[in-house]
């Protein structure tokens, strides 16, 4: 092989890698906008409880904090953690604590976790789309790409969604080598009136590459 040959496929490898990399941080960001209810499938349902959440902690947090001083203070993701277990005693089948919980443990690197509660919100809520879209990051997250394909298939039975596509799109070519399938999911992505303009962006780009 060349050194042009060479540095061709080097070339390639990275442009590769690097999609697989930002696939898997839009997966993690749409998991957040679901929680935080600007995601599209949330768009027509009451606003979720936990939106504040991830952004301040619970009101006993400072009183809790204010004898030991910064030491004694919570991180964002415990005080969220705190407010959805609280919420969780309230109502063990919310769906909205139940999946904060999920993307938290997701984000500590906390599979066994994460898929607890992803199993309750599935058996609390089996009418919603977006336990069955968590099942899918998580399984991408844990390289189980067959598995994560068909959790976001079933998601989008339930209803349609084109950040959801999108993923999907990008388990199917960067980890199962099906540019059919991923073309596929990335048109009907780009035709979905709610296809956020970020997104967008991303579909055109990945829709550019196959062209």
């Amino acid at each position: 092989m060349t050194e042009a040959a060479h540095s061709t496929s080097a070339v390639h490898r990275r442009l590769v890698l690097g999609g697989m990399a930002l696939g898997l941080a839009v997966m993690l960001l749409v998991s957040l906008a679901y929680r935080l209810g600007s995601h599209p499938l949330t768009r027509t349902a009451a606003a979720p409880t936990v939106a504040s959440a991830p952004t301040m902690p619970p009101a006993g947090a400072s009183a809790a904090s204010g004898t030991g001083g910064d030491a004694g203070a919570a991180t964002p993701e415990q005080a969220a953690t705190i407010a959805a277990m609280q919420k969780l005693q309230a109502d063990p089948n919310d769906v909205d604590a139940l999946l904060e919980l999920a993307d938290l443990f997701m984000r500590q690197n906390s599979p066994e976790s994460a898929q607890g509660f992803i199993n309750r919100a599935l058996v609390a809520a089996p009418g919603d789309a977006r336990p069955s879209y968590y099942q899918g990051v998580l399984d991408a997250r844990q390289g189980k790409y067959p598995e994560a394909a068909e959790a976001m298939t079933r998601s989008l039975r339930l209803q349609d969604n084109p950040t959801v596509r999108y993923s999907l799109a990008v388990v199917y070519r960067y980890h199962l080598n099906d540019d059919a399938k991923a073309k596929e999911q990335l048109e009907a992505a780009r035709a979905n009136p709610d296809l956020p303009p970020d997104l967008r962006a991303l579909v055109e780009q990945e829709l550019a590459k196959q062209s």
